[in-house]
């Protein structure tokens, strides 16, 4: 058994003896010779207050359980949500640490990936650079070729000028061959000869300058071009080098990534750690406290068992025909009763008041009333008429009588105490349960009891509630009240010993 429901174990056990005992003593002490003249109502009324105190004090160790109980299953409310929060903590924190796998994974693929493209990378650059000086150096053959064209064409231009000497002494060589006559016609041929050479000599050139012309104008283009692809390639190879530099930068960043997911890993398997150990002990807790829960429930049981019978030992001592120290406000309630009851046939017998109105239980709900009240048809003679009878009962003994009320067999109060049935105040229902009780349905425990009761009164203890939860233990006199025959409800006096 655990050891916090040990203690309502051995009290259960204290009270039962208890009363054992005091059933033993009422016995013994009620059963003495009257004619010996051992009869000591003192003791009886000792016995009676005793089983009164029984009563109160396991009233007040059932709503004390009760309350624990309460507490315990807001408690448990409360563990379950955090077992679920655990749960759900432990499930995120798996998804967690797949994630975090699954990301230093990737990392660890992203940084050879980075690897390798740096190397590609850096080869490019190196053979880049080699296309590079390729591309320089044949800039460099191209001017050369370029001056050598020009050296052609200087030499065409040279060949032109002895081509037309050449045409010019074939010419005047013409001429003198032809005052030579026959005697220079040899010479005629020959300088025909050469004056054709001569013109196919310049026309040779001509086509060899037009040629050398745009061989140089191409020339110029492509060297222009391969320069500018020259600084290009250089530009782009600067390029190429801070790309590299930028990629092993984000290698480096990767691989801090990396460590940082390994160490992220870690510290995700700590935690899983701690949560599997916060949740095992959530679990051994939780079902400790719902054991507890369920012996309180069992304790409070057996508790309200041991008031209900303390509360009939205490209404039999009552209804004994011995007078008791309770005795006083039985007879105080009869009376009430009867005056009540009066009152009202009195005015059923004139048609003052209808039946119908006095036993109505259409109860309609007060507009902003907090607590909730109600009102129905029988409120208004009840103010004018019984609440009048109520207060002068109650100022017999303003020490010890705590309240006296009618109730209907629903719970019902019509009216109360004038102190008691005040207008009630906007937005302060702390106080309006305290000075607006009437008006109000209370069907707790003991009123059921007493509605259910047929006898000619019954006296018992009970909890009565207060504000922020908290209660009393008093005692209670309930008078079946009845009018021209029919059961209307109770009347009843709260007070304390």
């Amino acid at each position: 058994m655990p050891q916090s429901c040990a203690w309502l174990t051995a009290f259960q056990r204290i009270g039962a003896t208890y009363v054992i005992s005091v059933a033993k003593q009422g016995f013994l002490m009620a059963t003495q010779p009257v004619a010996a003249g051992y009869a000591d109502s003192g003791a009886i009324d000792d016995v009676a207050r005793n089983c009164g105190q029984l009563a109160v004090g396991c009233s007040d160790a059932a709503g004390y359980v009760e309350g624990v109980s309460q507490r315990i299953k807001r408690q448990l409310e409360m563990l379950s949500a955090l077992e679920d929060v655990t749960a759900a903590l432990e499930a995120d924190q798996r998804r967690v640490a797949d994630s975090t796998d699954e990301a230093r994974l990737l990392s660890e693929q992203a940084h050879e990936k980075l690897e390798r493209g740096a190397q590609l990378i850096s080869s490019a650059i190196a053979e880049f650079g080699g296309l590079t000086d390729l591309v320089t150096r044949l800039g460099a053959h191209m001017t050369s070729f370029a001056a050598a064209m020009e050296q052609v064409q200087r030499v065409s231009a040279g060949i032109d000028v002895i081509a037309r000497k050449t045409n010019m002494l074939a010419l005047n060589a013409t001429i003198e061959a032809e005052r030579a006559g026959d005697a220079g016609r040899t010479f005629a041929v020959v300088a025909d000869e050469v004056k054709k050479l001569a013109q196919e000599t310049r026309a040779a050139t001509d086509e060899i300058t037009t040629t050398m012309a745009s061989l140089t104008r191409e020339a110029g283009t492509v060297i222009s071009e391969i320069n500018q692809g020259v600084e290009k390639s250089r530009s782009a190879q600067r390029g190429f080098s801070t790309i590299n530099q930028t990629v092993r930068d984000v290698t480096d960043i990767v691989e801090q990534v990396d460590q940082q997911s390994e160490g992220i890993a870690r510290s995700t398997a700590l935690i899983h750690d701690s949560v599997a150990r916060v949740q095992e002990g959530l679990t051994l807790f939780s079902s400790d406290a719902r054991e507890n829960g369920g012996q309180l429930v069992s304790a409070h049981e057996r508790l309200n068992r041991l008031e209900l019978l303390s509360n009939e030992m205490l209404d039999q001592l009552a209804h004994s025909g011995i007078r008791i120290a309770d005795s006083h406000f039985v007879d105080l309630s009869i009376e009430g009763m009867k005056e009540v009851r009066a009152l009202v046939e009195k005015a059923l017998n004139e048609n003052k008041v209808s039946p119908f109105d006095v036993h109505d239980t259409d109860y309609v709900p007060v507009p902003g009333s907090d607590p909730q009240q109600f009102d129905n048809r029988f409120n208004t003679f009840a103010d004018a008429h019984v609440q009048a009878v109520l207060d002068r009962i109650a100022r017999l003994d303003e020490r010890r009588i705590l309240g006296v009320a009618i109730t209907d067999v629903n719970g019902y109060l019509p009216t109360h105490m004038s102190w008691k049935a005040q207008p009630q105040r906007a937005a302060d229902p702390a106080w309006n349960a305290i000075n607006s009780r009437n008006k109000r349905i209370f069907m707790d425990d003991a009123t059921g009891r007493a509605i259910a009761f047929t006898g000619d009164f019954m006296l018992t203890t009970y909890r009565q509630p207060l504000e922020e939860g908290r209660y009393r233990a008093v005692k209670s006199v309930f008078v079946p009240l009845s009018f021209n025959g029919r059961r209307w409800g109770n009347f009843e006096m709260a007070f304390i010993d």
